[in-house]
């Protein structure tokens, strides 16, 4: 008698159907599922009972849902039916007040959950999600509904010959189409992420876009067309850099924009990632609430990964700073010791990180910091730059009462050296806001059409990062008056950046929460339309300074030098009629260069070495005052152009 299989011959040993839910964050494929059955087989199973195993690397966790037939038993003959769960991790505090997360994960539980409904009523399943914006939330998404995720770059779709691309197999064999055949047999719930959608321009992909366009339209359509329980997810940061047929609906079914968390989201964020650590000196949650509030206003432009490492950086300076490491080795650690933060430890982070948004762009994004004491008088100028900036930022409702729109750029103009770009530096620091920096000349590039994707790009990382402040530096050599370049050989292109600037400042590409300064000492040589409302709308007259403002500045810069007793500020200051700031600093300056040469151990300046250089300070200052172009300030304060 041959040997026969014991389930061909009793049926009802076995059970006829098990449930098996799997826990995993693995992709759960056909291997995976066999394996499960053989661990299975022989084993007399019940509702509820639970099974770990560590498969392929993944640990595994099988709950049995449901036990059919006769016997308890899993054998050859039994049907299984697997199952991975889709809402087993609630959102965080912090998630759940974020519309972003929940819209998306919204979108993305209907296709999963209701595509037989869609089907029946003859509607087409929206399978496709192109994101773009600040940053993605696909990894937070997919935890939310236990999906797998899988994630693919676009430099894998573009690091083929182009004689691979010619290949008609190509189309079938290409790693997307290959990652949606794979997850496809797996049938579990799951996510693919194409990344770097950036890159499919003509300027990266060149020849190949039109290839790539296609095979990811056709997976498009493959993956809507199917049951498979899959989503395909986009993600690129500027939807306007994209080709048309990803800026329309063609290929990819629902667009979501993602924008830098605001102040009150920030908050929040912080809020929850803070949530039992104590700031040293902070007890009282008033107390606790201002650190945050400081933060927020100081994080302008960061995402939430960016808080959440802004955080974990500011506790491992605390580690470190109070050899956190060697108490843990000499098993002396304090309770609570972990749980606490210094305000400095903060400090060290946020001078010390550098958001996400700013690491994408190679944009010069800090300025020397100062403060409104480090600069002596133009107390007048000061508040009008506070009111203009300052004010719209953090008191917003006041303008919003009024029905009027805050002021959407400065124009700083005046003679040389009398601190235009020092109160730049001052506003940029009493804001706290994200900066972009440039001087006008080194904008300009020698190949065509460089120099205006430079500005386009610049207005867009500050949109990106915004609440932002665009600095421009010698603003005459961008903002040149048209016709200015006939005949240079130029062949127009001022009048080509002119244009490109004033598209970009006029509103038209919705720049809110950008404001943009110019600094420049020939007024004379800007284009009139730059100075229109809605531009650089408010414009500041930084004139030489007066009695009282020179007072005030010598002042300012005797309390950070050694001075002696006998010099007096009221009398200087009526010596230096014609001086600016520079010219004052540069006084005192020579004056310590002339002790030094008295005496080597000099501990202070005295009124001698101040008026041993004197004279010729003052004459030097007078000569570029009486060649300077006073009489054109004067015509533009007045706003008296002819």
């Amino acid at each position: 008698m041959g040997y026969q299989r014991i389930d061909n011959v009793e049926p009802n040993l076995f059970a006829t159907k098990i449930g098996i839910e799997i826990h995993t964050k693995a992709l759960i494929t056909c291997s995976i599922k066999h394996l499960v059955r053989r661990r299975l087989y022989g084993r007399v199973l019940k509702k509820g009972d639970r099974a770990e195993w560590n498969i392929c690397g993944n640990n595994i966790t099988c709950m049995i849902t449901e036990v059919e037939g006769i016997s308890q038993k899993a054998g050859h003959s039994t049907e299984y039916s697997f199952q991975q769960p889709r809402s087993c991790d609630p959102l965080t505090m912090a998630e759940q007040k974020d519309i972003y997360i929940t819209s998306l994960t919204d979108m993305i539980r209907s296709s999963l959950e209701s595509s037989g409904a869609y089907s029946q009523l003859n509607i087409p399943v929206a399978k496709s999600v192109l994101i773009h914006g600040a940053s993605d939330l696909c990894r937070r998404v997919s935890r939310v509904l236990s999906c797998a995720i899988h994630e693919l770059s676009c430099h894998e779709l573009l690091s083929f010959s182009d004689e691979e691309y010619g290949l008609d197999s190509f189309k079938a064999y290409n790693p997307l189409s290959l990652l949606i055949k794979n997850v496809s047999q797996a049938a579990v719930p799951s996510l693919i992420v194409l990344r770097d959608l950036d890159l499919l321009t003509p300027k990266y992909a060149g020849e190949k876009l039109k290839t790539i366009t296609a095979i990811i339209s056709a997976c498009v359509d493959k993956i809507s067309s199917s049951n498979a329980p899959i989503n395909l997810i986009g993600i690129a940061r500027d939807l306007k850099q994209l080709p048309d047929a990803y800026r329309k609906t063609d290929i990819f079914r629902q667009h979501m924009l993602l924008p830098i968390p605001s102040l009150p989201q920030r908050k929040q964020l912080l809020t929850y990632f803070l949530n039992s650590t104590k700031l040293k000196g902070s007890i009282e949650e008033d107390s606790m609430d201002d650190h945050i509030t400081q933060i927020s206003l100081r994080t302008s432009g960061y995402v939430a990964r960016d808080l959440e490492r802004l955080i974990r950086l500011a506790k491992l300076k605390s580690m470190r700073s109070r050899d956190v490491v060697d108490q843990f080795k000499a098993l002396s650690l304090e309770p609570n010791s972990l749980s606490s933060l210094e305000w400095t430890d903060i400090e060290y982070a946020l001078d010390t990180y550098k958001p996400s948004q700013k690491q994408l762009e190679q944009i010069e994004s800090t300025m020397p910091k100062r403060t409104w004491n480090d600069l002596g008088g133009y107390q007048a100028v000061k508040d009008k730059m506070k009111q203009a900036v300052l004010l719209p930022l953090l008191q917003p409702e006041v303008f919003k009462k009024l029905g009027i729109k805050p002021p959407s750029g400065l124009l700083l103009y005046g003679p040389s050296g009398c601190g235009k770009t020092a109160l730049v530096q001052a506003l940029v620091s009493e804001s706290m806001m994200n900066v972009i920096s440039i001087k006008g000349p080194e904008i300009f590039s020698k190949y065509l059409g460089e120099t205006e994707g430079r500005l386009r790009k610049i207005f867009a990382t500050a949109k990106r990062i915004s609440p932002c402040l665009i600095f421009i530096d010698e603003m005459d050599a961008i903002g040149t008056k048209r016709g200015f370049d006939m005949g240079s050989g130029g062949g127009g292109v001022n009048e080509r950046v002119l244009s490109t600037l004033l598209n970009e400042m006029d509103g038209v590409e919705g720049r809110q929460g950008v404001v943009v300064v110019g600094c420049t000492n020939r007024p004379d040589q800007i284009d009139d339309a730059i100075l229109r409302p809605g531009r650089l709308d408010q414009l500041i007259y930084i004139e030489l300074p007066s009695l009282s403002d020179r007072i005030d500045i010598i002042n300012t810069i005797m309390k950070r030098t050694s001075v002696a007793d006998d010099i007096h500020p009221e009398e200087l200051a009526k010596q230096t009629e014609f001086c600016t700031g520079a010219d004052l600093e540069n006084l005192f300056r020579e004056a310590g260069t002339v002790a030094l040469r008295d005496n080597l151990n000099a501990e202070y300046i005295t009124n001698k070495h101040i008026q041993n250089v004197l004279t010729s300070v003052c004459e030097r200052a007078e000569n570029q005052v009486l060649q300077g172009n006073l009489d054109v300030y004067e015509r533009l304060r007045h706003r008296q152009f002819k």
